[in-house]
C-alpha cells in the first residue's frame, strides 16, 4: 500500500492537507483545492469540497457544499478552465472526447438540492477518466441543468480542481 498527501478545500482559500492511501484497484485521483470564487455576492459564504476517484477506467465524482440558501436546487458541472474573477474564465462544460450519445453521458453533471440548513451532497459516476489539463474546475449554477441543452443559468460559485493531475 502506498501513501501520499493531497489537499481538500474546506473553505474559501483554506487548504487542509490530509493523507490519501492508494488501495488495491481504487485510487483517489483529484480533490478540489485553491481558491473558491463566488461570482454572486449572495454566495460569498459557500464552502465546497470536490472529490474524484478512478477505478478500472471509471470515475466517481462527489461535490459537498455548505452555505447555500436553504431548500434550493442548483446545477453544477465540471468545466474546462480554472476559476477566475470573470465567471467565464472557467470555460465551458467538460465533454469527454470520443463519448457519444446524450449530453448527460458526455459531461459531468452534479446538480444538487440543499437541505433546510443550506447543505448539499451529490455524486455521479462516469465510465471514463479525465486526462490532465482537460478540466480545471467545478461550477455551481443558478438553476438545475436543462437535460436537452446542458444550460443551468448564471455561474454562482467556482472551485478549482486539478482533474487528472
Amino acid at each position: 500500500m502506498r501513501s501520499n498527501w493531497i489537499g481538500a478545500l474546506v473553505g474559501t482559500g483554506v487548504l487542509v492537507v490530509t493523507p490519501a492511501v492508494a488501495v488495491a484497484g481504487r485510487t483517489l485521483v483529484d480533490h478540489g483545492h485553491g481558491a473558491t470564487v463566488a461570482h454572486d455576492p449572495a454566495y460569498a459564504e459557500v464552502k465546497t469540497q470536490v472529490h474524484a476517484w478512478s477505478r478500472d477506467g471509471e470515475t466517481r465524482f462527489r461535490l459537498m457544499v455548505t452555505g447555500l440558501p436553504p431548500n434550493t436546487a442548483l446545477g453544477a458541472h465540471v468545466h474546462t478552465g480554472r476559476c477566475g474573477l470573470d465567471p467565464l474564465a472557467s470555460g465551458g462544460h467538460y465533454q469527454h472526447p470520443g463519448t457519444t450519445g446524450a449530453l448527460v453521458d458526455r459531461e459531468v453533471w452534479l446538480d444538487l438540492a440543499s437541505d433546510d440548513r443550506g447543505r448539499a451532497v451529490t455524486e455521479t459516476t462516469r465510465p471514463w477518466t479525465i486526462a490532465a489539463g482537460t478540466a480545471g474546475s467545478v461550477v455551481i449554477h443558478a438553476a438545475t441543468t436543462n437535460p436537452a441543452t446542458g444550460a443551468a443559468g448564471p455561474r454562482l460559485v467556482c472551485t478549482d480542481v486539478p482533474f487528472g493531475e
